[in-house]
């Protein structure tokens, strides 16, 4: 902003003052300046805009018609200062607006339900869009303010904030070994059907503390829904590999068993609140802030 410009603004409340009171000592009294100090800043004003804003006599001082245009003008802008300030006054105290997210349908677990609810319940005047995807998405093109994503690490120039860290295992239906051997190794995964979550893909890594194989899956199934890849595997259809947080309810009913209980799945991915940048409005801080606390006390 140019050095002219900021001395109009400075001089706006000078204006709109001296025009209600009709008077520079008035005006001066409610400004707590003197009143030589303030005609000389209005006779500024009048040279810096080539124009004659007061008509001025030893009882009256009265706008022109151009300092009458300019009163109008600046007493809209002076409300309109006034408005935009306590706007963000009350919205620092009072947080509002909308905050879009998305995530992988099976990171809707227990947990996310409270994180979610609590965030509603503490900040009323923020509204929540949630958004389940089946692919990952690029915050820089797509509408979201935040995206849950999982991976071993998120590049740069996105910023992510670490919430969790999960690891799958392989489960399948009891009735399924009606028909197929259970595996003792995971090389035996090559003679059974096996039903492929897309993001994890078709190449297996197993881990049990001492060594790590990789098995690649033929799949029978392959499906990018966490959800469907356990459906199916209830119905008998195949092994899948899905994390345990998705398999621990069936597992407790006898509908699930796990398969190689000593084999993980051989890699740990770290779930994230994602962002495109680290310059947010408050709203989306608070989100984030508040989806971290939670899962911190976990």
């Amino acid at each position: 902003m140019g050095i002219i410009m900021q001395d109009f603004l400075n001089d706006i409340p000078l204006l709109v003052e001296v025009a209600r009171q009709k008077s520079f000592t008035k005006a001066a009294e409610k400004l707590n300046i003197g009143a030589s100090t303030l005609s000389r800043r209005i006779k500024q004003l009048e040279e810096r805009m080539g124009a004659v804003l007061f008509y001025r006599d030893t009882r009256n001082v009265e706008l022109t018609d151009n300092g009458q245009i300019l009163l109008d003008r600046c007493e809209f802008i002076l409300g309109e200062t006034q408005r935009t300030y306590e706007s963000v006054v009350n919205n620092m105290k009072s947080p509002s607006g909308l905050v879009r997210v998305c995530m992988f349908r099976d990171l809707y677990d227990r947990n996310m339900k409270k994180a979610l609810i609590g965030f509603a319940d503490k900040y009323t005047d923020i509204r929540l869009e949630l958004t389940f995807v089946e692919h990952p998405v690029d915050l820089r093109t797509e509408p979201y303010d935040a995206a849950f994503l999982i991976g071993p690490s998120i590049a740069p120039p996105l910023i992510a904030r670490k919430l969790l860290r999960i690891e799958p295992f392989i489960y399948a239906s009891p009735e399924l070994f009606d028909r197929y051997p259970m595996p003792e190794m995971p090389e035996d995964l090559h003679n059974i059907p096996c039903i492929v979550l897309e993001r994890f893909g078709s190449r297996w890594p197993m881990f049990n503390g001492k060594r790590q194989v990789t098995i690649q899956i033929e799949p029978k199934y392959k499906f990018s829904s966490v959800d469907i890849c356990r459906d199916f595997a209830l119905a008998g259809h195949g092994l899948t590999l899905i994390r345990r947080q998705e398999a621990e309810p069936y597992e407790r009913e006898g509908r699930l068993i796990k398969v190689l209980p000593e084999w993980s799945g051989g890699f740990e991915h770290d779930v994230h609140i994602v962002t495109g940048s680290a310059q947010l409005p408050q709203r989306i801080r608070i989100f984030l802030d508040h989806i971290q606390e939670f899962y911190a006390l976990l």
